[in-house]
Parts: structure tokens; C-alpha cells; sequence
């Protein structure tokens, strides 16, 4: 039984999204919703700056779009209450346009017919769970019909801090995310209520606050005040990076510090986890299903149990994976009530 999408914005979140499930026979995208054009939508399926020109025939036949097996019905970018999810039976929406963080509005996919909905960011208020795979997605319920899926750098976060945590004790961190540009930088400097982020994305590195620390102390509520960081946005388009240092609960070598994390991502967390010993930079992770891919050259350890890594994530790809294997637990859920 499939699961039938339905996908609101068609930014690049939601292009990766489209091209994963390309490739799937579990998922069909019904519906997608956004502000652009058809024609527009199409071509930047097509023609990717960063993955590439998609692998197949992309087609407009009349107001559905058509790739691979998919065929998604597109549909006028308007509020959640507005969309006829209903019309398309839809299981699951993705909602990735950034617009809609509160539970009040996301709601409105659920009385528009949608039966859950997956958040690609985090909540502003109180929704039913926030998971990251492999830290916390065991705990996701039939009864949640609005989740989210945080972001990109939380998962990298939460990870690698459960890695050390479960093994030797975290007793504080701090985290800096050398993050690719966003969407919503400017390539020139712009007036914006932002002061730092008027500047030139192209031509600067550029500090910024994260909500990760705070998320991630949710999910690991003992470290409740033990954690912070920051965000230094950078001039590559993709690619990003978790510069982590952890004071922990007993000292150990860059050898023994390794040796942790690649146990781990020989274990069960080897879906979400890569152990690398080569010399990689930032465009050898583009394209890469991880949440994150441990850098096991850059570790420092110091006297007293202080270490710094480096773990590498592909910020849209990567998180385009985790996405759809939260999609795909919801989707079980309603074989279950099915089955009932």
C-alpha cells in the first residue's frame, strides 16, 4: 500500500523531496502546492545548480507534473485551510515552505483533508512531537498527526551527542553549524530587519543564531542548560558542517574518540551515520542520504576528556532522506488503522 504525498512549496526542500520519491515505490506525490508557475516548477525540477539535471524526462501533461512514476496534481499556493488535500486522499503533507510554524495554522491541513503533516522546521508552539532519526523516532505515535522534523543541523546535533553520551557522558558542548548559504540570503547587500544577514551571502562568512542547542535539549532533556552554539553561514551553496566540543564524562584519546563514533556507525545507526577517514571537504558530502558523516581526521582531544569534531551533513539532500523516513513511519501508522 502506498503512501500518497502531498507536498506544500516547491522550494528546494521540496525538490529534493520530488526526486527521492522518484525513486521509491512506497510513496506517490499526489499534490504539490506552491506560489510559482507550472512552467517554472518544471524547469527548476529539471535543471538543479547543485544535483544536477534530473535523471529522466520531466513533463507538463496539462496541470500535472510528471517525472519517473510520479504524477502530482499542481495545485495554486494558498493557506493550509485553503488546500484540497481532501480532492486527493492525501495520507502525509510536507509542508517545507517555512510560512506556517504554528500549531493553529498547521492545522488547517488537517481540516483541509490531510490526515498528518510533517514540518521541515521547527514549531513555534507546542505541536505533537519533534523527532530526529535515531535519537528520538522510536517515540512517534499513531495519535500524532503534526510533527516535525527540526532541521538539518539538529540532527547532526542530537546525534552526534547521543553517540557520546550513551558511551561516556556529555557534560557540556558547544557547537558552531559552518553552514552553507540560504534561500533567503541575499547575493548582494539588502536592507533587511537582519542586520548581519543584509550582507552579501556571496562575499562574506556570516554569524547567526541557531535554535539546535534548544531543540536538541528536548530531546535529551538532561543536558538541559549544557549546551549552546551558533551558526556561521558561509559562501558555498551546499555542503555544510557541525564543528562540536564536548566536555566528557571521562577522557579519552582522538584514537578512543574515533573508535566511539565508528562502532556506532557500524551499529544500528549506520542509516543516519558515516565513518570517514578520508580527507573530504565540503562538496564530497553533496548528495550524500546521511544525517551526518563523521570526520574522523579533524578530531582534537585535550587532557581532561575535551574533544572537538567535525561531522559533515549535504544541508538539503541529507535532510530530504530523514524527511521521507519520517513520512514512511506516519505512512505504517495508517496500515495499521487500515488493518483495524
Amino acid at each position: 500500500m502506498s503512501i500518497r504525498v502531498g507536498i506544500m512549496g516547491f522550494g528546494r526542500i521540496g525538490r529534493n523531496l520530488f526526486r527521492q520519491a522518484v525513486q521509491r515505490e512506497d510513496l506517490d506525490v499526489v499534490a504539490i502546492s506552491d506560489l510559482g508557475t507550472p512552467e517554472a516548477m518544471a524547469y527548476l525540477l529539471q535543471f538543479d545548480t547543485i544535483y544536477g539535471q534530473f535523471p529522466g524526462e520531466v513533463k507538463l501533461d496539462g496541470k500535472y507534473l510528471c517525472a519517473g512514476r510520479q504524477r502530482a496534481r499542481l495545485l495554486k499556493g494558498v493557506t493550509p485551510e485553503e488546500m484540497p488535500w481532501d480532492a486527493y486522499n492525501v495520507d502525509v503533507v510536507v509542508d517545507s515552505t517555512g510560512a506556517y510554524r504554528e500549531r493553529a495554522l498547521l492545522e488547517g491541513h488537517l481540516r483541509s483533508g490531510a490526515r498528518r503533516v510533517v514540518l521541515t522546521t521547527p514549531a513555534l508552539d507546542a505541536i505533537d512531537r519533534t523527532i530526529v532519526h535515531g535519537v528520538n523516532d522510536h517515540e512517534l505515535r499513531a495519535e500524532d498527526q503534526i510533527v516535525s522534523c527540526a532541521s538539518t543541523t539538529t540532527h547532526a546535533l542530537a546525534l552526534m551527542l547521543k553517540v557520546f553520551d550513551e558511551t561516556v557522558g556529555v557534560r557540556r558542548a558547544l557547537m558552531t553549524s559552518v553552514h552553507a548559504y540560504s534561500s533567503d540570503q541575499k547575493l548582494s547587500d539588502t536592507i533587511t530587519p537582519n542586520l548581519r544577514r543584509s550582507r552579501s551571502a556571496a562575499q562574506n562568512l556570516i554569524p547567526n543564531w541557531t535554535w539546535s542547542p534548544g531543540v536538541v535539549e528536548t530531546m535529551l532533556p538532561h543536558l538541559k542548560g549544557k549546551i549552546d552554539g551558533i551558526a556561521v553561514n558561509v559562501p558555498v551553496p551546499n555542503g555544510s558542517n557541525l564543528d562540536l566540543s564536548v566536555q566528557l564524562g571521562q577522557a579519552l584519546d582522538k584514537e578512543a574518540a574515533n573508535a566511539i563514533v565508528k562502532q556506532a556507525a557500524a551499529g544500528s545507526l549506520g542509516r543516519y551515520l558515516e565513518y570517514s577517514d578520508e580527507p573530504i571537504v565540503s562538496s564530497d558530502v553533496i548528495g550524500n542520504t546521511h544525517t551526518a558523516v563523521f570526520d574522523s581526521l579533524a578530531t582534537i582531544a585535550l587532557a581532561g576528556g575535551l574533544i572537538k569534531t567535525i561531522t559533515w551533513y549535504d544541508n538539503g539532500w541529507g535532510y530530504a532522506a530523514r524527511i521521507l523516513d519520517t513520512v514512511t513511519t506516519l505512512g505504517a501508522f495508517k496500515a495499521e488503522e487500515v488493518q483495524r
